[in-house]
């Protein structure tokens, strides 16, 4: 196999293979989770935030859900090698052997993210439908704090008044402040207490409010009984049934007129404090200092530039609307207001994988 006076023979190869089987699957679990997991919570802030600034300002809130997650990837390993020779019989000096090898490897991430805007029927029903006292006791007993949870959920207590927005902003009764301290109070000292009572003779499932006053201090025994007379209750009962309406129909009921979540979000957005400007030009109503009474249980700053450092925050009519990364309170609110936004979201959801990888 020669040539005198020209190029030996030439052999060429090439292999395609692949570099072994690897699993990559849960390695792409360790990468994806926590992103995917923070990229949805950021923008849940963010849109809720947005709806409260639209709410503000008398503009239309709007849901899109993040219905599913779909991930694939694609894998592929190319490897190449080569051998050429060129030999010449009378001059070995000359006769060169080339060796050659090469590969290439491509991982192709290809997310499929599916967004559902929540706004049939049924969504808005269950938006601007009232909290049932239930969901609001449960959430309490759960260990959210009593007069946080009702400063957001209750209109009115035995008909004493909560301040509020019907249209324009609504001053409470000074008493329902009260009401709701001690509950709160006695709630830390677990001296109250919510449960639900049926019997075979009436099936029907009532929910009571048990107070305890043996063995608790004089403080709260005076402030207990201060709580009876201010909601017009039996004196001498210890257990209380929860209805929901205005007023009870005895001296043994306490009636809760609870909010629907568009309310509460309007109650909110009463705490978004509006550009000067804005004000002036009347794109929001101005409320003056009604707001400014006492310490605020939310609230929403705003500027002409970003801020750097906060909890989330969005632009709205070309200016920055943020909660301060340092403010328990709202961001304790943002929380509970998630929570009642998933209790009134009844829509069946069809079933999807939140994340699936394919290896190739």
């Amino acid at each position: 196999m020669s040539n005198r006076h020209g190029l030996g023979r030439v052999l060429t190869l090439v292999v395609l293979c692949g570099l072994g089987c690897q699993h990559i699957g849960p390695r792409t679990i360790k990468d994806d989770r926590i992103p995917y997991n923070e990229a949805i919570a950021q923008s849940w802030k963010q849109q809720t935030l947005l709806n409260l600034v639209r709410l503000r300002y008398g503009d239309l809130p709007e849901f899109v859900d993040v219905s599913s997650i779909v991930n694939g990837y694609e894998r592929a390993n190319v490897t190449s090698g080569s051998l050429g020779t060129d030999i010449l019989p009378h001059r070995s000096t000359d006769s060169v052997i080339a060796l050659g090898l090469g590969g290439s490897h491509s991982l192709i991430d290809r997310p499929t993210i599916s967004y559902a805007p929540q706004g049939n029927s049924e969504f808005v029903r269950n938006l601007t439908s009232p909290l049932t006292p239930l969901a609001i006791l449960n959430l309490i007993e759960s260990g959210a704090p009593a007069d946080v949870v009702f400063e957001f959920t209750v209109e009115s207590i035995n008909g004493i008044r909560n301040r509020g927005f019907t249209g324009e902003y609504q001053e409470g009764d000074p008493e329902f402040q009260t009401i709701i301290r001690t509950l709160r109070r006695a709630q830390d000292s677990g001296l109250t207490s919510f449960r639900v009572k049926s019997s075979p003779s009436d099936p029907e499932q009532k929910t009571l409010l048990v107070i305890k006053e043996a063995d608790i201090p004089e403080e709260l025994q005076r402030e207990t009984k201060e709580l009876r007379q201010l909601l017009k209750l039996d004196q001498d009962s210890r257990e209380f049934e929860i209805v929901f309406g205005l007023l009870p129909q005895n001296r043994h009921e306490i009636a809760l007129r609870t909010r629907n979540v568009i309310r509460i979000m309007n109650y909110l957005s009463l705490y978004v404090q509006v550009p000067i400007c804005h004000l002036a030009e009347g794109r929001a109503l101005d409320w003056g200092e009604v707001m400014a009474t006492e310490e605020p249980p939310f609230t929403v700053y705003s500027g002409c530039e970003p801020p750097e450092d906060c909890f989330t925050s969005v632009e709205y009519a070309g200016h920055w609307f943020w909660i301060d990364h340092r403010d328990f309170s709202s961001k304790r609110a943002m929380s509970y207001l998630k929570v009642l936004l998933a209790l009134v979201d009844t829509q069946k959801k069809d079933a999807a994988p939140a994340l699936m990888i394919r290896a190739n």
